[in-house]
């Protein structure tokens, strides 16, 4: 049983909860970049173990100089679920899903997320089916599509094997959004997220423990460690606390359907990172991205609730 809050807090803007949005997806999206720069001399298993271990103590620390809330013994179970889904399977299906396929397979399968999250949220009975949301969804998932070029996306190529994992990741994704969203709205954003990645470090260290045991810290470059550093931090501490705060105070659906901004950002980072020219292709596919977005974001106004 989740505990009823004991105070309330004033409500959060709208403002300021896309911009938490916005803020996790683009943590999320330098996760390809710089988990395939780790991934060069870390394996992936060992990368999965210690991204998570190395995320809850950063986490666990933040919460003790914070907040002294404690989980209620009833939710306790509820979270370690929750960290299954969204941690433990979730970090393993993406980066062992990432190691065996492309950059491109992986962002047009991310792009799934929020049409994972809308069925699951309508099949549990935590939304209804409306023709907005599945419009938005139409129009953003084509922008990804065309910004992503899938004529190169080969079901029968040798990378199949990660993509059905990555298939995996967003799916696990998907119920863990939908399913951790009442209890984000009673407990401190720190105090979730915190016993998230504690449980969820649990069973993912037990299935990466005989991987950790053959790992060789010595031949890993400075450049993965680096990355590593950067996966932790940007591309997992901040996201998922960014995320969390604005699960709490909008609707699942709504928070995934922000996935569709990875591939833009992508872009401009190759843009003003890698002096890439902005094609006539990526312009419509940020168009049509943004359009869905709009759509969606039009269906009502976005939900703004005290949270305690």
């Amino acid at each position: 049983m989740i505990r009823a809050p004991s105070a309330r807090r004033p409500p959060a803007p709208p403002w300021s909860v896309h911009g938490a949005l916005a803020g996790a997806q683009a943590g999320f999206a330098l996760f390809p970049v710089l988990g395939k720069l780790a991934l060069a001399t870390i394996p992936a298993l060992p990368l999965a173990g210690l991204r998570v271990v190395f995320a809850a103590l950063l986490l666990e620390g933040f919460r003790r100089l914070t907040s002294s809330e404690e989980v209620a013994r009833p939710d306790r179970k509820r979270i370690f679920l929750y960290a299954a889904l969204g941690v433990s399977l979730n970090q393993v299906f993406f980066i062992t899903g990432l190691s065996l396929t492309t950059a491109i397979n992986t962002t047009i399968l991310t792009a799934t997320i929020p049409v994972f999250t809308y069925a699951a949220a309508v099949l549990l009975g935590r939304e209804k089916l409306a023709a907005r949301p599945v419009i938005g969804l139409l129009l953003a998932g084509a922008g990804a599509l065309v910004l992503l070029n899938v004529r190169n996306f080969d079901w029968r190529s040798r990378y199949a094997r990660g993509d059905i994992l990555l298939l995996g990741n967003a799916l696990c994704y998907s119920f863990y959004l939908v399913l951790s969203r009442p209890i984000l709205a009673h407990y401190r954003v720190t105090t979730v997220v915190s016993r998230l990645f504690l449980y969820g470090s649990i069973p993912i260290l037990l299935f990466t423990a005989p991987a950790l045991a053959h790992f060789k810290p010595s031949k890993v470059t400075p450049n993965s460690w680096a990355s590593f550093a950067g996966v932790v931090l940007f591309c997992t501490v901040l996201p998922y606390f960014l995320n969390s705060w604005a699960l709490a105070r909008a609707d699942a659906s709504r928070v995934a359907f922000y996935v569709f901004l990875q591939p833009v950002i992508a872009s401009v980072l190759a843009v003003l990172i890698l002096e890439e020219v902005f094609p006539l292709r990526t312009a419509i596919a940020a168009l049509l991205i943004f359009a869905g977005l709009g759509v969606s974001i039009a269906r009502r106004p976005l939900p703004v609730r005290a949270i305690p």
